[in-house]
């Protein structure tokens, strides 16, 4: 097989510890031509929820972040497309398109970028080399949930409140 046609050594160890997130994500295309650049897998969750993934080395992670999102939003109606050509994929189109950034370090603009967007939209993944073929994944934080409930704040009642209720 030619070498532009066969998955980098790089890409088969990403679909490897793909399937070992939980929940695992399953590879459906690599080396896609997304909207000026590739987009490195796009893969389904057991639901069918599709998840563009993207590698971003160190430095380069917000602006691949935006790049992600680009491609997410360039994806998204192209979906039902997907599913017309192959049913037997089982992509939830109407379920949107999420993106996992996976990179060897974060700044903290790209993290809080991604947490003001949200878990349910964007995930990071610390990407971990384990030897010469193998990678894993290490989520940043859970898959979504269910939300925490927020404690309440005691009441200050003191002389120096403002009518609205606030205080200096």
């Amino acid at each position: 097989m030619p070498a532009e046609g066969r998955p980098s050594r790089e890409r088969l160890a990403l679909r490897a510890a793909l399937l070992r997130l939980t929940p695992p994500l399953e590879s459906v295309a690599e080396d896609v031509l997304g909207v000026v650049s590739r987009i490195d897998l796009v893969a389904r969750d057991p639901d069918g929820a599709v998840t563009l993934v993207l590698t971003a080395g160190a430095g380069a992670d917000l602006a691949r972040l935006a790049e992600g999102l680009a491609q997410c939003a360039w994806l998204a109606p192209r979906l039902s497309d997907w599913q017309q050509l192959a049913p037997h994929l089982g992509l939830a189109s109407e379920r949107g398109v999420r993106l996992l950034l996976a990179s060897t370090r974060f700044d903290d603009r790209t993290r809080a970028a991604a947490d003001s967007i949200g878990h349910e939209r964007v995930s990071l993944a610390e990407l971990l080399p384990r030897g010469d073929l193998d990678l894993e994944l290490r989520p940043l934080w859970e898959a979504p949930g269910p939300p925490a409930p927020r404690p309440l704040l005691p009441s200050r009642r003191s002389g120096t409140g403002f009518r609205t209720g606030l205080h200096d």
